[in-house]
Parts: structure tokens; C-alpha cells; sequence
């Protein structure tokens, strides 16, 4: 797979064994709304009100896609970065995601979608996530090389880049790359949701077995690295950060709990 330069600056276009299969657009050509929702899967999205949630405010990351079936049928993105969740739950993606839904997709994660169906991708609005400790045709390279080219806020050992279109700062979690997106869009509030992090090991919301791995789990102390990054850069911007989850890692990390959105009915 190839990603080339199109003749339009602000696009990519995605080549799949010598044939054009798609167009990324660069994430500074997108309209963002003042409040964004980051959504994950973790096993609190089932006591979540997300109906609440406005239509276009929401980002679904991974198996959170699959709130698209019945319960934010409008979300403003979905996003996937890990590779295997398309070779496991390529089905949510096809029976989900519509072709005006923006897919922030990772390169690994487009090249996976090529293997199983190259076709999902024409006519829709990717933007690339592009790691930018690891960059495309590059060898892989340090925080300091990176910051060199692309703006990047760090705040003790955690770090964030402020240009998505020039790469990401990878830290074990879509949610991670997702808040990155969100912070450049320079909105007035992001809410998170099913962010977890601490109870990984069980099902996810979707899923109906006892036990769930995950990698996640042992990530918690780089993912909480990031999050701290992304709250103190919040803060110095005025962008109110919100924590959906009452069972959530971030608010060991000073994430104010918001309990509107609270029930104890399932999903």
C-alpha cells in the first residue's frame, strides 16, 4: 500500500496494489463542532445516557461503532487505529458506518480494510492517522526528532502533538489519538465516554463473554502519561474536559466526573 500526494494539496490518495482506492483529506480541511464527545467501548458505555449526545458530536472509536446500530445513528467520526479490530470486527465497519460518516483511519488499520475489501473505502471521508514517532516510508524516530517539525506539548513524561495532519504521539489507546484530534479542533468542550482504561480485562459493552483481553490494562500508566498532557494543555487553552465514566482512570488524574449522563439501566 501506498499513500501519495493528490493533486489537490489538502488530499492523499490511498493505493492498494497500483490501484487508487481511496482519498485521505488533511483534518485541518474538516469542520469540527465547540463540543466533541470521544467515545470508547469500555464496560461503562452501558450505563451511559449517550442518546444525550448531539448528532455530529461524537466520535466512535473501535466497537463503539457499533452504537451507530441503535443509539447515536449520527456521529460526527468513527475512529480506528489497531489494526486488529478491522481483522475481527470488520462487520461493524460494513454494517454500520455509512459513506458520509468521517473514518479516522491509521495506515495499518486502511491496509487491513484493503486485504478485505479495498472497495469500503471509495467514496468516503478518511482522514489518516499518521504516527509521528513512527512516520510513513521513515524509520522510527524520538519525541525530540519529531518535535523538531511538528508542535508538541509535554507535561512531565506525557506528550501530545499539536498538528494531527503532521502525526500523532502515540500512547497505547485510540482514545489517546482521538483527544489529540479533538484538542487542534480547538472546540470549547470534550466529553469522554466508556474511557475505562482500569477494567479492560472485562467485556466490553458489546460483548457478552465473562472475560475480554486487552492491552490496554498494562498501557494505563503511558495512556494516563498522555492524559495528563492533554488536560494541562486543555486548561492552559480554556477547553473543558468532561468524564463521563464514574469508573474511569482519568479521574485519578484529575478529570472532573460528570454525572449527567449516568444510569444504572443497561444498554
Amino acid at each position: 500500500m501506498k499513500i501519495t500526494p493528490a493533486t489537490d494539496s489538502n488530499a492523499t490518495s490511498i493505493v492498494y496494489k497500483g490501484e487508487a482506492v481511496g482519498t485521505a483529506l488533511n483534518f485541518a480541511t474538516l469542520q469540527w463542532p465547540d463540543t466533541i464527545a470521544i467515545v470508547g467501548s469500555g464496560p461503562s458505555i452501558s450505563h451511559s445516557l449517550i442518546r444525550r449526545i448531539a448528532p455530529r458530536q461524537a466520535v466512535l472509536l473501535n466497537g463503539a461503532i457499533k452504537l451507530m446500530e441503535t443509539e447515536i445513528p449520527d456521529p460526527l467520526a468513527i475512529a480506528v487505529e489497531d489494526e486488529r479490530f478491522i481483522w475481527r470486527h470488520f462487520d461493524f465497519l460494513q454494517d454500520h458506518v455509512s459513506r458520509e460518516t468521517t473514518c479516522l483511519l491509521s495506515l495499518a488499520a486502511i491496509r487491513a480494510i484493503c486485504a478485505l475489501d479495498k472497495s469500503w473505502l471509495s467514496g468516503r471521508r478518511i482522514v489518516l492517522i499518521r504516527n509521528g514517532l513512527a512516520p510513513y516510508r521513515h524509520k522510527r524516530r524520538s519525541l525530540r526528532d519529531f518535535a523538531q517539525e511538528c508542535p508538541v506539548f509535554e507535561a512531565g513524561e506525557g506528550a501530545i502533538s499539536l498538528d494531527p495532519d503532521r502525526g500523532t504521539v502515540p500512547a497505547g489507546s485510540v482514545a489517546t489519538t482521538v483527544a489529540q484530534f479533538a484538542l487542534a479542533a480547538r472546540p470549547k468542550h470534550i466529553l469522554f465516554f466508556g474511557i475505562d482504561v482500569n477494567n479492560s480485562d472485562q467485556p466490553r459493552f458489546y460483548e457478552k463473554t465473562s472475560h475480554s483481553f486487552s492491552g490496554i490494562a498494562r498501557a494505563e500508566i503511558r495512556i494516563l502519561r498522555a492524559f495528563v498532557a492533554i488536560k494541562r494543555y486543555a486548561d492552559e487553552q480554556g477547553i473543558e474536559l468532561s468524564c463521563c465514566s464514574s469508573v474511569s482512570s482519568l479521574l485519578k488524574v484529575g478529570y472532573p466526573y460528570d454525572p449527567t449522563y449516568y444510569t444504572r439501566d443497561a444498554l
